[in-house]
């Protein structure tokens, strides 16, 4: 066996041929089969009928050149021209009917939608200028009057600082008064000063022709049952805010800023006890 193995000889069964299947004295039927040398050559001659034209690796390699790595600004800048460049020239170079070069503008209806006439396109964009919306009339009090008078104050208050010279002494009337009104920290007679504050003086602000054409008909003026006409004083809160002029004087809330002011005061009389014990 050894001798058999050594002269290439192996135990597979020798595998039958198609003459060993065919009949004697009958005719063979099927088809003489194509070599396949033949077979590829004529498949490649077809998919290379339809397949577009290739460029070459070296005319890619030419026109597309891109450098990689680390880049300066300059060079940057140029590969984008070139870009641009390469790109404007294949533009160029395409048929008209597919870039669209120097084809006619297509205008449409806005509504419809529909393909018009540049004079068609015209009248309309006309007709919509003329059929504009009338301009709303701004309402004297659709913003707040208080914010618009205080306003119109700083504007006249700048213009007249325009008028006013640039070197200011001391004998000057409002730089005085500005100074002696001006609190100073350590001042230990501050608290001897009593302020003169000017009586309370309501502006009119509904008061104008504006007004009156928007529909403003809230009264201006202090009515009868006003707690500034009845001498009332007017209940504290915790933001220190004074009630209009139309308030009677009647305290209609919860209770809430009464209590508050109690826990104050309470806590406030709590701590100073404890204190004078405590130094006793």
């Amino acid at each position: 066996m050894t001798s058999r193995l050594l002269q290439g000889q192996t135990f597979h069964p020798q595998r039958k041929t198609r003459e060993d299947f065919q009949i004697p004295g009958s005719p063979d039927l099927s088809p003489p089969h194509k070599r396949s040398t033949e077979t590829n050559a004529s498949r490649a001659s077809f998919l290379q009928d339809l397949s577009p034209l290739r460029k070459s690796r070296k005319e890619a390699a030419v026109n597309e050149q891109r450098k990689t790595g680390l880049l300066t600004g300059k060079e940057i800048s140029e590969e984008i021209a070139r870009t641009k460049k390469t790109d404007w020239l294949r533009f160029k170079e395409m048929d008209p009917s597919i870039s669209g070069l120097g084809a006619e503008h297509v205008y449409r209806d806005k509504l419809k939608g529909e393909c018009i006439s540049k004079e068609d396109f015209l009248k309309s964009r006309q007709k919509v200028n003329v059929e504009e919306k009338p301009k709303e009339k701004k309402l004297e009090w659709g913003k707040d009057l208080a914010h618009k008078r205080e306003a119109e104050a700083k504007l006249q208050e700048l213009e007249l600082e325009k008028e006013k010279p640039f070197a200011r002494t001391r004998d000057d009337p409002e730089l005085d008064n500005m100074l002696k009104e001006r609190l100073r920290w350590g001042d230990p007679m501050a608290h001897l000063v009593k302020k003169k504050h000017p009586e309370m003086v309501l502006p009119n602000l509904g008061d104008s022709e504006k007004t009156k054409e928007a529909g403003f008909v809230v009264p201006q003026d202090i009515p009868v049952h006003s707690w500034l006409k009845r001498g009332l004083d007017a209940a504290l809160n915790q933001y220190g805010i004074r009630p209009g002029r139309h308030w009677a004087g009647v305290e209609r809330g919860n209770g809430f800023e009464k209590g508050l002011f109690k826990r104050t005061n309470k806590r406030r009389r709590a701590t100073e006890t404890e204190a004078n014990l405590w130094s006793v």
